[in-house]
């Protein structure tokens, strides 16, 4: 198994369609069509399946995708790491995120403060968790900024500024009876079954708040660690979910469908720990944050 092989499976995994990943990899599709064909040779299993002129993940796909990301994201940081060992004059902000703002928020983000701060002079090491966990990581000073709700951290010495509102949608498997809805409330679906993430998680926290509003005690089917498996879940017709829209849904066999009103949401927020001093690159990276927040400037 390749570095090459991961990233070419990651690209197919987000756009599932071939030519499109060829394009964006810069190169033929035969060439994309043969890695792929050794990746999955070589797990033993078969990652893609056609539908007609359409792909999608194979349930070995869909397991193996989140796991492919995290390396590619571990090789990131160590790439970054060396740079900074080779360039020490340059400034390292280490930056960690919840895996629903990993696909536009972070990228725009980090894009417009360079394009703000005129070079690229800082460098980011990423690093992608639950809230709770990088709330911890954020307390002991291995992470100077982290970009995640900011609902119910107690202490003092995190402060945040809010950036954006993520919204929260009702996910079901595509034959569902609710899967033609345009909207929903939670009368429609206060009776189903449901796939919930791990309790330690903030999504967590905003479901049982907004089933605790309407005095529900929801039927829990299962609880998983993170989206994809939320989604897979679902997929499989196991049951349905809420969670933000991640690129990937597209390929459970799964719809997602706002609250009616879109009244259902959580803020994300950047937040950082007063008790650490700040260095002049993450005061600056700061500083963008809070004139984004005060222009008004859409991060996503």
């Amino acid at each position: 198994m390749t570095l090459q092989q991961l990233r070419y499976f990651v690209e197919i995994a987000h756009t599932l369609h071939y030519t499109k990943a060829a394009e964006q990899l810069n190169i033929s599709q035969p060439s994309l069509s043969y890695a792929i064909s050794q990746l999955s040779k070589k797990l033993g299993v078969p990652l893609f399946k056609k539908e007609g002129i359409k792909i999608s993940l194979t349930e070995y796909g869909e397991a193996f995708l989140p796991y492919a990301e995290s390396a590619l994201n571990i090789l990131i940081q160590g790439e970054a790491q060396l740079n900074r060992m080779c360039n020490p004059a340059n400034e390292n902000i280490n930056l960690g995120y919840i895996y629903t703002v990993s696909f536009d928020s972070i990228p725009h983000l980090i894009d417009d403060f360079y394009a703000h701060q005129g070079n690229r002079s800082i460098n980011f090491s990423f690093q992608v968790n639950m809230t709770n966990l990088l709330i911890k990581k954020l307390m002991e000073g291995s992470l100077d900024v982290v970009m995640a709700p900011s609902t119910g951290i107690a202490s003092e010495c995190i402060q945040s500024i809010p950036l954006f509102e993520q919204e929260l949608y009702l996910v079901v498997y595509n034959n569902h009876p609710l899967a033609k809805h345009t909207s929903v409330t939670i009368d429609d679906f206060k009776n189903e079954r449901f796939i919930m993430i791990k309790k330690e998680t903030d999504l967590y926290l905003q479901t049982e708040s907004l089933f605790k509003k309407f005095n529900i005690t929801p039927n829990v089917y299962f609880e998983v660690d993170e989206c994809n498996s939320m989604a897979s879940f679902v997929g499989a017709e196991l049951g349905i979910a809420i969670m933000p829209k991640i690129p990937s849904l597209d390929s459970y066999k799964i719809t997602a469908i706002p609250f009616e009103g879109r009244t259902v949401s959580r803020t994300i927020s950047i937040l950082w720990n007063n008790k650490i001093k700040h260095t002049p690159a993450l005061k600056s990276f700061l500083d963008y944050c809070v004139l984004s927040k005060s222009n008004n400037i859409r991060v996503r």
